[in-house]
């Protein structure tokens, strides 16, 4: 195929349905055509700064590349599922690479026409197609075929993104401490301390000559975050889509307009989304560990924990859904302890508690609203969450 027809291979994609209208993905699949055609197949880095303005882009630090990448990968595969379906030749970009192959599209063989070769071949096949049908009437029956989420639902701007995902987890932060007296070296969980602008700030007031302070190179996450994994696993695999993991220690604030955002974690541990909303009715009180709760009034209500975390206690979560730079959703799911953490993604993630939380924000304003904080009093025992109800509901701006 010439170069022309290449071309008007990549356009004819472009412009189909099932590619979807986003400027970034065509911007991002022409790129890539003219670098295969030119065979000057682009790096992770030069992807970032010729498509997405981002020079300084550090792949090791983000994953906006490849999934951006694997998105496009499943565009392609679309179209010729669907438009595309009678077309000569395929393009598809092999996994591992940003190269562009060009192939002609293979007429297989009927399945009849190879069966009919040899006898044997048909009572297999006969039987095969009886244990399949058995199969297909047994799962029929033993799966549900609801969709786990509403698409028109609080998951729309999920959904309907053309925005790879990211879950950002609320990791703990540690660090080391070297003993040169004695020669020892420990690893310190200090839980006043949840940043590098805090522990910093520890160690200008830090004095003891024999002893140095310095941040580790790795971070803790608590045991709620493999649930918090799982549940929203569970409906993107559903959904057939894909979502990338960071933790909030390695998310760098320039990646805020890059990614629809879910960040899950003890409000203490989300950096800078402890205080990214100016109009939320909430502050949180980082030196008592409390969220203070304002309405339009000077009176206050001071929500803190009570209770014994590792038996029964009552926690707070905060859920909220607001615009990004770049008009971009984000969602931030957090709770004093990770009691209310879990429950409040777990009112998002199950399709029971999804369904109340919509029917609550539909009563209060008459529809979803397009941006809103929701404020849950949550009972749990042993660090689990056991019920919650909704104490504030609030529509926000940014």
């Amino acid at each position: 195929m010439k170069n022309q027809e290449f071309h008007e291979t990549i356009e004819k994609i472009i412009d189909s349905k099932s590619f979807g209208r986003s400027d970034t993905y065509a911007n991002l699949l022409r790129y890539l055509a003219k670098c295969s055609l030119n065979k000057a197949i682009p790096k992770e880095t030069t992807i970032a700064a010729e498509i997405f303005g981002k020079p300084e882009f550090d792949p090791s630090q983000s994953t906006l590349i490849r999934v951006y990448v694997y998105n496009l990968r499943k565009k392609i595969a679309n179209y010729y599922q669907k438009e595309g379906i009678n077309d000569s030749h395929l393009i598809r970009i092999p996994k591992g690479g940003y190269a562009i192959e060009l192939i002609e599209r293979r007429k297989e063989h009927t399945t009849s026409s190879i069966l009919m070769k040899d006898k044997k071949w048909i009572s297999i096949f006969c039987l095969s197609a009886v244990c399949l049908f058995f199969a297909f009437l047994y799962f029929s029956k033993n799966t549900n075929s609801t969709p786990p989420v509403n698409p028109n639902g609080l998951w729309k701007d999920i959904i309907h993104s053309e925005l790879p995902t990211v879950l950002v987890l609320g990791d703990l932060f540690i660090y080391q401490e070297q003993d040169t007296t004695h020669e020892l070296n420990r690893t310190i969980r200090d839980p006043s301390i949840n940043s590098l602008e805090a522990f910093e700030a520890f160690k200008n007031n830090y004095h003891d000559s024999t002893t140095t302070l310095m941040p580790h190179s790795y971070s803790y996450l608590i045991l709620g975050s493999a649930q918090w994994i799982k549940q929203l696993t569970e409906i993107f695999t559903a959904l057939d889509t894909d979502y990338s993991i960071q933790t909030i220690s390695r998310f760098n604030p320039k990646q805020l307009q890059d990614y629809t955002i879910i960040a899950v974690g003890m409000h203490k541990t989300l950096g800078l989304f402890q205080h990214y909303l100016k109009t939320s009715h909430f502050t949180y009180d980082d030196k008592n560990g409390a969220f203070i709760y304002t309405n339009g009034s000077k009176n206050t209500i001071v929500y803190k924990p009570h209770g014994n975390a590792d038996s029964y206690h009552t926690d707070y979560a905060y859920m909220a859904k607001f615009k990004g730079p770049n008009n971009n959703a984000i969602y931030v799911f957090s709770g004093l302890w990770d009691t209310g953490a879990t429950q409040s993604l777990k009112n998002f993630t199950d399709p029971k508690l999804l369904k109340q939380l919509e029917t609550s924000l539909k009563n209060e304003f008459g529809e979803l609203p397009e941006n809103y904080e929701v404020f849950f009093e949550v009972n749990g025992i042993d660090r689990m969450e056991l019920s919650s109800k909704i104490l504030h509901l609030h529509t926000i701006t940014n």
